[in-house]
């Protein structure tokens, strides 16, 4: 992605995962979402697209395709492939809720940690024992990258019980802001006004989309209470006319 994009721009496109959550979110866990909530996903669309106009390099390539190619065929991976992971992640720690967070993390990790060691044993085995260094080229920098990234993983998995995968990606959209300034101070990138307007509308999705004008209404429980309602007031009028 980042061979197409700048780091503003990826920190937006990621937001597309929020519409892929919620479609995976209604049709795997049963989740409903009001019509103001799924216009509330179509202005973030609209926000990510006017941030992303003009955001190509034109007459470049990678790996032998165009660039238009690669960057749709990357964004699709970078898009479907996580969203598919956080909805059965929160799936598989709210369908054992009563069971501690941190020992569903335990377990979490602790088959990432095997699998990881499997790849670098399997890794060794090819190119010998010298492949065995993985500490080989990292740096300070480096080091604390993947401190971050163990903890804002074990921070996604208390989103994931106790709130949800939508929130978390909303969460994500304050980032941005930050994101394109750092993008401008450390490399110069300039913040375009499709950037300053596309984050202004994802910021009026998110606000939309958690107004409690946007919650689901259960109609069928209230359309059953005013059945009983109905019901009840026609008993007490069959026992007052006798």
């Amino acid at each position: 992605m980042q061979l197409y994009f700048n780091p503003a721009t990826v920190k937006m496109l990621s937001n597309l995962k929020v519409l892929v959550i919620a479609i995976l979110l209604k049709m795997i866990m049963k989740r409903r979402f009001s019509i103001i909530q799924w216009e509330a996903l179509a202005l973030l669309l609209i926000g990510i697209s006017i941030n992303q106009l003009r955001s190509l390099p034109e007459g470049t390539t990678s790996f032998g395709l165009p660039v238009a190619t690669g960057a749709y065929l990357y964004t699709l991976i970078f898009v479907t492939v996580p969203s598919l992971a956080s909805v059965f992640n929160e799936y598989a720690l709210k369908s054992q809720f009563e069971t501690s967070i941190y020992h569903q993390n335990l377990f979490l990790y602790g088959y990432g940690a095997i699998f990881n060691f499997l790849a670098i044993l399997g890794t060794a085995i090819f190119k010998g024992p010298n492949s065995l260094d993985i500490l080989q080229g990292h740096s300070k920098a480096t080091v604390l990258l993947i401190c971050n990234n163990a903890a804002q993983g074990i921070l996604s998995s208390f989103f994931f019980k106790y709130a949800d995968t939508i929130l978390k990606k909303y969460s994500s959209t304050i980032a941005t802001i930050f994101t394109g300034i750092a993008s401008a101070v450390l490399f110069g990138h300039t913040l375009t006004i499709n950037f300053v307007l596309g984050l202004s509308v994802v910021i009026i999705s998110m606000h939309q989309f958690f107004s409690a004008l946007s919650e689901v209404k259960d109609e069928k429980q209230s359309g059953s209470l005013e059945m009983m309602d109905s019901q009840d007031s026609k008993r007490v009028c069959s026992l007052d006319s006798n």
